[in-house]
């Protein structure tokens, strides 16, 4: 009893120390659903959803999304003010998805309960608590956050393609103006199971101690001015593995595997993006460069960041790793049409064995005619090439057409529900899997 009458003391005098607040509660969330058929009978088959492709949806993701997928966020604002004029918040985001079976569809058609099992339209739903954080905002705009949660996540919307994602469990302090800019640095953890190593249970917690961890540091500096409506943004992410000692002694004698491992190497991943506004839109030229184990990420991985690979390009675990990659990317907005556009062009610099010729390259465009407020046909028109020092060049096209009603004539606009058809020709279009058609409702809130 002394115990609950301590801590109800204690959150009276947390109480009137501060300024009392009225809490603001935010609720907002992503989600697409839909269903996909195979013109040569069967299931849709998508080529963006664990298929054959890299860059996220290579060829743009609209017609080729096979799973359902949805995020809740609720935050609660102004939980407690302080009489200097900051304020706590707290940040909440669960997510929930189907499976996907090397991009069938697997939804099913019965009631999607969590389950690990993908084959079965029961138990056929994946669920992660994904945003669990709480910053204190201060008075002259600084903020200081902890918890896991995304962060300062950049993406190709029409591809589904994050070029820069460094998300996870970290501490950080936001926007220290510096004048000419916004600095901005956080230290990002990210955990992964080691594939080097066998598990005996029985064995002490050293021995059993299979997941290494990466230690990031994430430093940018945003709002740089450069021109009329522009502005430069840079970042920088350095991460070094760390091992137990057991996990070092598997990774010296090279088990699992063989050959010479050297995985301790701290990598570096560059970005700078320049942004520019105009009069119908924006467009974004980003420049990337990446090192160790951010190279294959950097160079045809999605998420960039929110892992540090031990393995390389190809599989591989040579040390020396490097990647370069230019993305351009934006929208164009006019009154009876718009156009999203995207282009891609990614080259290995060194796979960790000396060889460079690995290349890969996208281009998707969706243009747009509005018909009214609430309707518009929309075409998606995607290609994708790559090149690797371990396989041979191929290709794959995409044309989707899809008849939309949307809230609002926006690029942006959502909800929006859409009937589609697409195709797909080249070296990576699967047999009896070239054409596909469906219906999908997305939408923000």
């Amino acid at each position: 009893m002394k115990k609950v009458s301590a801590i109800a003391a204690a959150i009276f005098s947390t109480l009137a120390v501060g300024t009392a607040a009225a809490a603001e509660a935010d609720f907002h969330g992503y989600m697409r659903a839909g269903f996909g058929a195979n013109a040569d009978g069967g299931s849709q088959y998508c080529y963006g959803n664990g298929g054959p492709t890299t860059f996220g949806h290579a060829v743009g993701r609209l017609g080729d999304e096979c799973d359902n997928y949805a995020e809740l966020a609720l935050n609660v604002n102004k939980v407690w003010e302080s009489s200097e004029g900051g304020s706590f918040n707290i940040h909440t985001l669960a997510a929930y998805g189907t499976y996907e079976d090397g991009g069938l569809d697997g939804r099913g058609n019965s009631f999607q309960a969590i389950g690990t099992d993908p084959d079965s339209p029961w138990n056929g739903e994946r669920a992660s608590f994904r945003e669990a954080w709480a910053d204190y905002t201060m008075a002259d705009g600084k903020r200081l956050w902890a918890g896991e949660r995304y962060y300062g996540r950049k993406d190709v919307h029409i591809m589904d393609f994050y070029y820069v994602n460094n998300s996870g469990a970290g501490i950080g302090l936001e926007n220290i103006d510096l004048g000419f800019a916004k600095f901005h640095m956080a230290a990002v953890q990210h955990k992964w199971k080691n594939p080097l190593l066998d598990v005996d249970k029985k064995t002490p917690l050293e021995g059993t101690q299979v997941y290494s961890t990466a230690n990031s540091i994430d430093l940018r500096l945003t709002g740089i001015e450069t021109n009329d409506k522009g502005s430069l943004e840079l970042l920088l992410l350095a991460a070094k593995p760390s091992h137990t000692d057991v996990q070092k002694n598997a990774i010296d004698n090279g088990i699992g595997n063989s050959g010479d491992y050297s995985l301790d190497k701290t990598g570096f991943f560059f970005t700078a993006e320049h942004t520019q506004g105009f009069d119908l839109g924006f467009n974004k030229a980003v420049l990337q460069y990446a090192t160790e184990g951010y190279a294959w990420a950097g160079f045809v991985g999605n998420h960039t960041g929110d892992s540090y690979n031990m393995g390389g390009p190809g599989g591989d675990n040579q040390e020396g790793r490097e990647s370069v990659r230019f993305i351009d990317w934006g929208v164009i907005e006019a009154d009876k049409w718009n156009l999203g556009y995207s282009f891609v062009y990614a080259q290995l610099l060194d796979d960790g064995n000396g060889n460079s010729d690995g290349k890969a390259l996208s281009v998707v465009l969706r243009p747009g005619y509005k018909w009214s407020e609430t309707m518009s046909t929309i075409v998606e028109m995607g290609y994708h090439q790559d090149e690797y020092p371990w396989a041979d060049k191929q290709d794959l096209t995409k044309f989707t057409i899809a008849q939309q009603w949307q809230a609002g004539s926006n690029f942006w606009a959502r909800p929006a529900i859409r009937v589609f058809a697409s195709s797909y020709s080249g070296d990576k279009a699967v047999d009896d899997n070239d054409l596909m058609f469906g219906a999908q409702v997305e939408a923000w809130w």
